[in-house]
């Protein structure tokens, strides 16, 4: 199960490759979060910057992609 070792984080990651979508105050802070679950699955995805094709990207390899907690703001992920 992915998690952050700073804040032990384990329900949302985001990825720091995607800028998000819009540069307004109110935009998100990420293009790519994704939602797991208590197995350490993949369930959703929010994507506001990224690309359907880099999502599906993400979907099938998240290991490489999130490695961002949207909490903290560490880089620090276990896999």
């Amino acid at each position: 199960m992915p998690y952050c070792r700073r804040c032990g984080n384990c329900e949302s990651l985001a990825s720091s490759r995607f800028l998000p979508g819009s540069p307004t105050a109110a935009a998100p802070p990420y293009g790519l979060v994704g939602n797991f679950s208590q197995a350490g699955n993949l369930k959703t995805m929010e994507c506001q910057g990224a690309s359907l094709d880099d999502a599906q990207e993400a979907f099938e390899q998240p290991e490489i992609y999130f490695d961002t907690c949207p909490n903290c703001g560490s880089q620090d992920i276990q896999w």
